[in-house]
């Protein structure tokens, strides 16, 4: 196996949508990928290469030395691992634009399914993908469980159809566009006096994407991931993070551990996620999606409370085949001393903001193990931007 070659693009699902080569995301999502590029370090190692459009600092690379971590080396051309033979392409996620994009690496020889973009890639990296999961999961649920789908997502195609819905509903709904950056996409129906068939943004999107998705409005008590390992041989289970987003759903931060969940014992919360594990499993080899994809798979879960004041979980709010920040959470864990206890988030913060945070709470390191203090997870701003950073306790 070459080294990896990791790229960060996160307007991915964007690029599907466009379906050019050439797209190009809007200025200000362009300015998140680059000042967050480097959060692609936590998932290689020192054979890997990053490649960004800025290099990174010689203090930001010697300070990640002195923290014990294995970082990978940080290029700015594709000229800069021309030493590197067939390398492993990872952008963090698939489209025509990023295929263009690593043109400039020799691909690797195989059969990886994704080296070649095919037409149905477009399918397959939307929200169709967790509708197909969410009706296998479905069928492995009982009656009486605490892991729910409580409804599964339906397809509008037309402004009647959505009219027909708001008419019908007895609680809120969530429209959906099947290709969206994480966080984006989504309108929520409230009441049926909403008009949802009459407004711009929904008969925009109907438009452009032929149809949107519908699924109840859950009261959230916490969001969850599961992640999985995609191989031509099979599919292997990599662990559960727990995250919080806006109220858009756009991410803010990882914690490190479990979180304490309203109304839900750690035991009880243990038990529903041991129970939807296998399913998922199940659910994503039953749909053979080793024979059309490689790489990770992210999935969404909600702990969500009920009407009667109860709890249940949902399994399958979304899936995404492209990398998370609940992977790198994950792969950032081998170097947390095991008592720590910590969140970690993205930030827009000043430069002498965060020389204030390294002050007052300097990391601190037990037996090579990060065990206290805040920890820079990329490289803070020259003077002010976007950084990811931790804080552990």
């Amino acid at each position: 196996m070459g080294p990896k070659v990791f790229v960060f693009n996160p307007t991915c699902e964007m690029a599907v949508v466009n379906g050019h080569g050439s797209y190009r995301p809007p200025a200000r999502l362009r300015q998140f990928e680059r000042e967050l590029a480097a959060i692609t370090l936590w998932l290689g190692g020192e054979r890997d290469y990053v490649w960004m459009e800025e290099a990174v600092s010689e203090e930001f690379v010697a300070q990640l030395k002195d923290w014990g971590v294995s970082a990978p080396q940080f290029i700015t051309s594709p000229q800069e691992a021309e030493s590197a033979l067939s390398p492993e392409l990872h952008p963090w996620g698939w489209s025509p634009a990023v295929h263009q994009q690593l043109k400039a690496f020799e691909p690797p020889s195989g059969t990886h399914p994704m080296l070649l973009w095919q037409a149905d890639h477009r399918r397959l990296l939307s929200r169709y993908t967790g509708l197909e999961l969410a009706k296998w999961v479905a069928e492995g649920l009982g009656k009486d469980d605490q892991v729910v789908i409580p409804q599964l997502p339906l397809e509008l195609t037309s402004p009647e159809g959505i009219a027909h819905l708001e008419a019908e509903m007895a609680s809120p709904i969530l429209l959906k566009t099947p290709w969206s950056a994480s966080g984006r996409g989504l309108f929520k129906i409230r009441s049926r006096q909403e008009k949802a068939a009459a407004n711009p943004w929904v008969l925009g999107k109907l438009k452009q994407q032929g149809a949107l998705l519908a699924e109840p409005w859950l009261d959230k008590l916490q969001d969850l991931s599961f992640h999985f390992w995609v191989e031509e041989e099979g599919i292997q289970f990599l662990g559960t993070t727990y995250f919080n987003t806006d109220k858009d759903g756009q991410f803010l931060g990882c914690y490190t551990t479990s979180p304490t969940i309203d109304l839900v014992g750690s035991e009880v919360r243990k038990e529903m996620v041991d129970h939807a594990i296998p399913l998922l499993w199940k659910g994503l080899k039953g749909m053979n999606l080793n024979r059309r994809y490689r790489g990770p798979v992210g999935i969404d879960g909600l702990f969500f409370k009920t009407p009667e004041d109860g709890v249940k979980l949902h399994p399958c709010i979304e899936v995404n085949l492209r990398y998370t920040m609940g992977l790198v959470n994950l792969s950032m864990a081998k170097y947390l001393h095991p008592d720590s206890v910590g969140y970690w988030s993205i930030q827009r913060i000043r430069s002498v903001e965060w020389q204030a945070m390294q002050m007052q709470n300097p990391a601190r390191l037990v037996d090579g193990k990060w065990r206290q203090g805040v920890f820079m997870l990329t490289p803070p701003p020259k003077t002010e931007g976007l950084m990811a950073l931790l804080v552990l306790r």
